[in-house]
């Protein structure tokens, strides 16, 4: 990427230096760059949108998956107790099959009358019909526990059935809702690498952009827009004008270059007008200075900023009234104000003739 940078960056050169252009046919070069960088970032700033939204959609997969992880779970231990109590039911089962299988061979082997002779054998009416209904009841009794172990299991095998269809459907969702998350992270890695060869086309453009606006103002190639000055902040409130005074810190009677407007720590810095960022940089006593060149031979200057305040960089094309940085008190200074100077072809004005 810095190689097609660069290599991007001596073809401009070369080729603003092979082949003049009038100043009307660089200003709108230089416009049409701007121009087609805003769309880069306009294009930038859909994807990120598309991420963002992707993003949201993903946070709610998981949240349903997990979701479907807890009633699966949930499911899966019903199913463990239901096994467990179909285990005890067996064992019940079993047991009564096996004692009515007892009988059963007991009345075999007995022979068909074997039961009819312990009936003739009773010495009266009455203990036969007792020995009888004995019978019957026994008989009936084992027939009837056996039925109703059968039909426990039955309705534990019916439950058991219903829970694993249930599983079977939790597990489908969750396959639906897996596979659309894949899609959906599938989508969001080629939004991602659709964004990253964006930034680099952005970076591209940026570099050319930045050699243009530079070549554009140092060959005067473009006018100031008319009118007077934006003031560079919120407050209008002048604490130091331009003029010689005895400097606050180094007690040295000198020109004051600017003029100091009362302002808050990390307040705004606003560009005065449109322009180019001619410098960005640390200077002695200044702090980090943004000097602009607007046209026509009209700079501005601000001051005391910490570099970790400044939003511009060398060769960027800002507009009248773009926040370019935040008021800070670095270097010679007593406190946090917004510091701003005024050139017109090099030599330096009291600011507040060209403000509005």
């Amino acid at each position: 990427m810095k190689w097609r940078m660069l290599v991007g960056t001596m073809v401009l050169c070369l080729s603003m230096g092979l082949f003049p252009f009038g100043k009307a046919q660089a200003e709108n070069d230089a416009e049409k760059a701007r121009d087609e960088l805003e769309e880069i970032r306009g294009e930038k700033d859909d994807l990120k949108g598309e991420l963002k939204e992707i993003a949201e959609k993903l946070d709610q997969y998981e949240q349903k998956m997990d979701e479907l992880a807890n009633e699966i779970d949930e499911a899966n231990q019903e199913i463990e107790k239901t096994e467990d109590r179909l285990i005890v039911i067996q064992e019940k089962l079993d047991e009564k099959d096996a004692s009515f299988r007892d009988r059963v061979r007991s009345l075999y082997q007995q022979g068909e009358m074997g039961h009819m002779t312990s009936l003739f054998e009773s010495r009266s009416l009455g203990e036969f019909l007792a020995r009888f209904e004995t019978l019957r009841l026994l008989v009936k009794q084992d027939r009837h526990l056996v039925d109703e172990v059968a039909n426990q299991k039955k309705a534990e095998l019916k439950h058991k059935r219903a829970l694993a269809q249930l599983e079977r459907e939790k597990k489908k969702k969750v396959e639906e809702a897996e596979e659309a998350f894949e899609e959906m992270m599938a989508l969001r890695q080629k939004n991602r690498t659709q964004l990253a060869q964006i930034e680099e086309k952005e970076q591209i453009k940026e570099s050319e952009v930045r050699q243009i606006n530079l070549l554009a103002a140092k060959n005067g190639d473009f006018k100031y827009e008319g009118g007077p000055l934006s003031w560079p902040g919120d407050n209008r409130e002048i604490t130091s004008s331009f003029g010689y005074r005895t400097h606050p810190v180094t007690k040295v009677y000198k020109l004051h270059t600017g003029m100091d407007i009362r302002a808050k720590m990390g307040d705004p810095i606003y560009a005065a007008a449109d322009g180019v960022v001619m410098e960005s940089k640390p200077a002695a006593g200044y702090g980090w200075i943004i000097l602009l060149d607007h046209g026509s031979g009209l700079t501005t200057l601000y001051a005391h900023m910490y570099p970790n305040q400044v939003m511009v960089n060398k060769g960027d094309w800002v507009e009248r009234g773009e926040t370019i940085a935040r008021v800070g008190s670095y270097g010679f200074s007593t406190g946090p104000h917004n510091h701003f100077e005024v050139r017109e072809n090099g030599e330096l004005k009291n600011p507040i003739n060209y403000l509005k």
